[in-house]
């Protein structure tokens, strides 16, 4: 008889305290991010743009050629927002692309002026620090890269039907920069 009274109370404190669930994230836009590439002999390099073509490659920032800009992302959870990256004189590279009904394509950038139909610029997030496309409700991370003709360079893919090409290799893209390490 005591329980049924302190039922209202009970259910009342619960539901005035009740926190979200820890693997539950908001929907969140974080400027000024650099994304990081994994794969065989590709340890964490960044993403770049490709300055004459406007696609997205994979390497050292530290040393690049003219031919390519180091960038920072603007990316956002929100899978029906585009993610649009800045060179580090502020110029903005335009919103990234995937051709996600090819089986092999490079991945990019655009301008608001693009008419390209076949070419996707939403539907991007994270999964944890992993960035995903959500194609419907199945999350796909089909990135690929292949070498370059500038050394130490790797073209960015996105590889719809998972098979490789002569010379590609899987690639994880996420937002977690590699352990610096040192050596005695």
């Amino acid at each position: 008889m005591h329980l049924t009274a302190l039922l209202p109370l009970l259910l009342s404190a619960a539901l005035t305290s009740a926190k979200p669930h820890p693997f539950i994230t908001r929907r969140t836009t974080t400027t000024d991010t650099t994304i990081y590439a994994y794969g065989t002999n590709i340890s964490g390099l960044p993403l770049v743009y490709g300055n004459s073509d406007g696609l997205a490659y994979i390497a050292d920032n530290t040393s690049l050629p003219s031919t390519f800009s180091a960038i920072t992302w603007d990316i956002t959870t929100a899978t029906s927002t585009t993610w649009n990256a800045t060179t580090s004189n502020s110029s903005s590279v335009g919103s990234f692309f995937i051709t996600p009904t090819s089986s092999f394509a490079a991945a990019g950038f655009t301008s608001s002026n693009s008419t390209t139909s076949s070419i996707v610029t939403t539907g991007f997030s994270l999964f944890g620090e992993q960035v995903v496309f959500v194609n419907g409700s199945t999350y796909e991370s089909q990135f690929w890269a292949s070498s370059a003709d500038t050394d130490g360079v790797y073209a960015l893919y996105w590889n719809s039907d998972g098979i490789e090409e002569s010379g590609s290799v899987p690639v994880v893209l996420k937002t977690i920069a590699p352990s610096e390490t040192t050596s005695s």
